[in-house]
């Protein structure tokens, strides 16, 4: 018999039932992942959890947790710490093609000392170009030079530079590495939203939270599939299993999982900020959200689906 209860008496009920723990905390725990089935386009995220799982998860490369009611598991996620950067010359694309011109005439003249080619000097070649923003190509042109010379002295001291990278500004992060629900389980009571959508944004979300209480981190993200014509163990270690896809629009599955994370749990495209891919996602998109917005984001995707719901 269905009961028809409203959203936060779901969410009441999930959060009495279910429980969250790590992969390796319980040796019990490796015999109950054998049961864990994803559906066929997850597969990749099974043989992940039954055969590289509990290595990583012990020696630290990724941190495993299982979703539970009782022993049954219902949802895994794992959690990796993550770092983003911003590139020495990532304000170039908000500048003209002219005032790109100027900074790299007036940096080089600068970084090779010829006192004669000043800044105002350039900006006098460009006398009659309207498209130049006078003070923030100062300012900029400053920054840049000493940026430079910074980096160049910082060449010259450093023991090991050949395996150093240069960058502008970095920002921690933590990668939701994988996120796969157990398609052997159905939880007994009518939920009128995906139990992925609750185990991210009451479970996953929670966890994050705590770790950027205890640790410096400003982004969240992923890297979600794109490519529709490669199946999804090929292509993401994400995919939720919990959400419809019509068998007439299969030709374009993946491309709605992508929307699956931007629509329901809020992640966007990434600009501003570079990323550092690793090879087994190269044919995924990668999507994050700042770790202070999650709180906002989470109470919005919750009224939205109210608000379907109603």
């Amino acid at each position: 018999m269905v009961i028809d209860i409203n959203i936060q008496e779901q969410c009441e009920l999930l959060r009495s039932q279910l429980k969250i723990e790590l992969l390796t905390s319980d040796e019990a725990n490796r015999e109950i992942i054998k049961n864990f089935r994803s559906d066929k386009k997850g597969k990749g995220l099974e043989r992940y959890l039954k055969e590289d799982a509990w290595r990583e998860d012990q020696q630290g490369i990724t941190k495993v947790y299982l979703v539970k009611d009782s022993d049954n598991i219902v949802f895994f996620f794992a959690l990796a710490a993550g770092l983003l950067y911003k590139e020495i010359n990532s304000d170039d694309v908000n500048l003209s093609k002219v005032e790109k011109e100027i900074l790299d005439l007036c940096v080089e003249a600068r970084l090779q000392e010829n006192d004669d080619i000043t800044p105002d000097v350039v900006f006098s070649w460009y006398a009659d170009t309207d498209d130049i923003d006078k003070e923030k190509l100062h300012r900029i042109i400053d920054e840049r030079i000493q940026f430079k010379l910074d980096a160049k002295e910082d060449l010259e001291k450093s023991e090991n530079s050949i395996n150093i990278k240069q960058v502008s500004e970095t920002f921690p992060g933590i990668v939701l590495t994988h996120f796969c629900k157990n398609a052997s389980y159905s939880f007994p009571e009518h939920l009128s939203f995906p139990v992925g959508f609750y185990v991210f944004w009451e479970i996953v979300v929670e966890k994050v939270l705590y770790i950027a209480s205890i640790l410096g981190c400003q982004y969240l993200y992923l890297f979600a599939a794109d490519n529709s014509e490669q199946e999804y163990m090929q292509v993401s270690n994400l995919y939720p299993g919990d959400w419809e896809i019509d068998d007439e629009e299969d030709s374009q599955p993946v491309y709605k999982l992508v929307e699956y994370y931007k629509n329901e749990l809020k992640f966007e495209d990434v600009q501003d900020v570079t990323i550092l891919k690793p090879y087994y996602d190269f044919s995924c998109i990668s999507l994050l959200q700042e770790i202070s917005a999650l709180s906002e984001n989470r109470n919005a995707a919750w009224i939205q689906h109210s608000d379907v719901n109603n």
